[in-house]
């Protein structure tokens, strides 16, 4: 059973959102934009705890082929480069700032059932999430998404 605090903490974040940008940082390097200067994505959340959330490179190129055949001709290989996507249930912890997706499915195999912790902000019609992982080398990048509020 939903809790009425859980309907109230989630109540800021209903709604379709569209990707405004999406940067990452590594220590005091420069400002990296995985996605390019100009991404694309929507994340959905809905009131009953539901989140989607789909983005890419605006510059993602056609197939050659069949794109059902994509992973037989070789082509499948890059498919999940510059893609983002996963949807499951979402929750709000307002002492701490965070929402976190579980996702339930995903594109990346290794997200799935892993809760996502991402701090959140909200200015007018813009959400941004930030969140902080480990890469390879053992360096903290931060992952900061800004998203509009679309009407």
């Amino acid at each position: 059973m939903v809790t009425g605090d859980a309907v109230h903490a989630r109540s800021p974040f209903v709604g379709v959102w569209t990707l405004e940008s999406f940067t990452e940082q590594s220590g005091p390097s420069e400002e990296l934009n995985p996605f390019g200067a100009a991404p694309v994505g929507f994340l959905i959340y809905t009131a009953d705890g539901f989140v989607s959330a789909q983005l890419m490179r605006r510059d993602r190129k056609a197939l050659g082929t069949d794109p059902w055949a994509a992973a037989e001709s070789g082509e499948g290989a890059n498919l999940a480069n510059g893609y983002i996507a996963y949807c499951g249930a979402y929750a709000v912890d307002e002492e701490r700032g965070e929402v976190i997706h579980t996702p339930t499915v995903s594109l990346l195999p290794n997200l799935i059932n892993r809760n996502q912790h991402r701090s959140f902000t909200f200015e007018r019609d813009i959400l941004t999430l930030v969140t902080k992982q480990k890469d390879a080398s053992g360096s903290i990048v931060e992952s900061r998404l800004v998203w509009r509020r679309s009407h």
